[in-house]
């Protein structure tokens, strides 16, 4: 796809029309190869990305490293206790300069030994006598921007970023009303999707739209007359209060795990935090190409002891995998729909689906800026 045809395929969609009259982004936008390159560098490269937790880099020398839409990126905590990140590129070839996670107390790339400072210094380069007009200062690694926000390390390659709760202030002070700096992480789990990244934001967003057909046993659990959506500028929020009566497809009480009630965050472009009673679950969503991702679950409970504690925790993880599971099932099948030649667009439900057109809305104007 030229780039004239690419922004003919972004202009498809309006931004500006109602949810009431605007269709759907064209089926372009989750399968072309144009306009996911485009993506990782107007979208990926310009947001906050959770790569890891707070407790993993505590200790000065610990690092961890990881790719997102194709950019290598690690962490350091420094000598001096503060957080840094790099692109995790070495600045002779290109070569990483870490893999995985521990401690180090320098980085030193395997291909050529050149070894920076876990301040990213350039601190060796062997065998380079002879070369003219090399600048040592000017070889560091080259950073990216770093933040905490509750339980996870932020990075982001737009060194003007404004910081993580600057983006979400909304977001921000609802949480600190839920007590999370209460919750402990528990559980980590790793799926694979074979559709793109969006897919599976749409399918969250879309105001519990599909929750009574495709989640049989979540449905359970909610009171789905209660349930909204409000959006804010880079982040939206749904809330459904509990089940007001119990149901044969539950072993337990529905309001156990939901407690006073349920609220699905996300942030974008694809942060998710489902926050319940005494438990969070946080899903990120990586994109792995135009037809692939990989969502990332984390747990998190107030109660982790005990054997009473060890079972809520075993049936929420559980419920959560049934949830993940059926979710894999709608993505995969929609990804297929999307390749069908009998569709482009479609349209909105107004009264449910406001995330998924806001979603769509902030999205649209980051394509047609860097388009």
């Amino acid at each position: 796809m030229d780039p004239a045809a690419r922004r003919r395929e972004i202009e498809r969609f309006n931004p500006n029309l109602p949810i009431e009259e605007a269709a759907t982004p064209p089926s372009s936008w989750y399968t072309a190869p144009a306009l996911y390159e485009l993506e990782r560098r107007a979208v990926f490269a310009r947001s906050w990305q959770p790569v890891a937790r707070v407790e993993q880099l505590i200790t000065p020398g610990s690092y961890i490293s990881g790719c997102l839409a194709g950019e290598p990126w690690v962490v350091t905590r420094g000598d001096d206790g503060a957080l840094r990140a790099f692109h995790n590129v070495c600045r002779h070839k290109g070569h990483a300069v870490a893999h995985g996670s521990g401690r180090a107390e320098r980085l030193v790339c395997g291909y050529h030994g050149w070894t920076y400072t876990l301040r990213g210094r350039l601190e060796r380069a062997p065998r380079v006598a002879g070369i003219r007009d090399f600048d040592r200062a000017a070889t560091s690694l080259a950073p990216m921007q770093v933040d905490t926000w509750g339980p996870w390390v932020f990075i982001n390659a737009d060194r003007e970023a404004p910081p993580v709760r600057a983006r979400v202030p909304e977001l921000d002070a609802f949480m600190q009303t839920t007590g999370w700096e209460q919750l402990r992480f528990v559980e980590r789990r790793v799926w694979t999707l074979e559709c793109n990244w969006k897919v599976y934001v749409d399918n969250y967003l879309d105001g519990g739209y599909h929750i009574p057909l495709m989640h049989p046993t979540l449905n359970a659990q909610l009171d789905m007359g209660s349930y909204k959506t409000i959006p804010f500028s880079a982040c939206s929020i749904q809330t459904s209060a509990p089940a007001s009566v119990g149901d044969g497809r539950l072993d337990d009480a529905p309001g156990e795990r939901i407690g006073d009630g349920a609220t699905y965050a996300w942030i974008y472009p694809n942060f998710m935090l489902n926050r319940y009673g005494p438990c969070l679950d946080s899903n990120h969503v990586i994109p792995l190409g135009p037809d692939r991702c990989q969502v990332v679950y984390e747990f998190f409970f107030r109660e982790t002891e005990g054997e009473r504690a060890r079972g809520f925790i075993a049936r929420s993880v559980a419920q959560a995998d049934i949830t993940q599971r059926e979710d894999i099932e709608i993505c995969e099948s929609v990804q297929v729909g999307l390749r069908s030649a009998s569709y482009d667009q479609g349209r909105y439900a107004p009264r449910v689906e406001l995330g998924e057109h806001h979603f769509h809305r902030l999205l649209a104007a980051d394509l047609r800026a860097h388009a």
